[in-house]
């Protein structure tokens, strides 16, 4: 199990032109670093259960300031780096943090998480900004259907296939 304790640097990052992107969560403590790879539909989870438990311990920040930035560059080969099958997000009231923790694809169910992080409330809150931005920075969303639109056009579920418009992406 990785424990990296308390996260310098917590990260989400889209790698790749859109429709084609992969996602990963970027952590960094002292000279480790993580790159937990995951689907951008576990990257909006992430940001909104970080926001819902931010919403339910408001009152409860910490006194201690956030950590100072990284005193290492995010290495190319970090020491854990994998692809996550599920997350979770809680709080840890002692410390009045926030605690990630993920499982590597192909763990057993019952298994004990691969990796785990805490954060302080304001590093997640930039963190579930930062996260929404990078997933709305893709391609646009179909209204009706809720699929992605590409550049050559949308052939909406909703409509049959039919009105298959090209659409400009700013």
């Amino acid at each position: 199990m990785w424990d990296f304790g308390r996260a310098e640097l917590l990260e989400p990052e889209a790698i790749g032109e859109p429709g084609q992107r992969r996602f990963r969560l970027r952590v960094q403590s002292g000279d480790k670093a993580a790159s937990l790879w995951m689907e951008k539909e576990q990257l909006a989870a992430l940001s909104f259960g970080i926001r819902q438990i931010l919403e339910q311990n408001t009152g409860d920040e910490a006194d201690e300031p956030d950590p100072p930035p990284p005193t290492h560059d995010f290495p190319e080969q970090p020491r854990a780096d994998f692809q996550i099958s599920r997350m979770g997000v809680g709080y840890d009231e002692e410390k009045r943090m926030l605690v990630i923790i993920a499982h590597e694809q192909g763990e057993a169910e019952d298994a004990s998480p691969t990796f785990v992080c805490q954060a302080s409330r304001n590093q997640c809150q930039a963190f579930a900004e930062r996260a929404e931005a990078v997933i709305s920075a893709g391609r646009p969303v179909c209204l009706l259907c809720g699929l992605a639109i590409d550049t050559e056009g949308h052939a909406c579920l909703r409509r049959n296939g039919h009105a298959q418009q090209p659409v400009a992406l700013e």
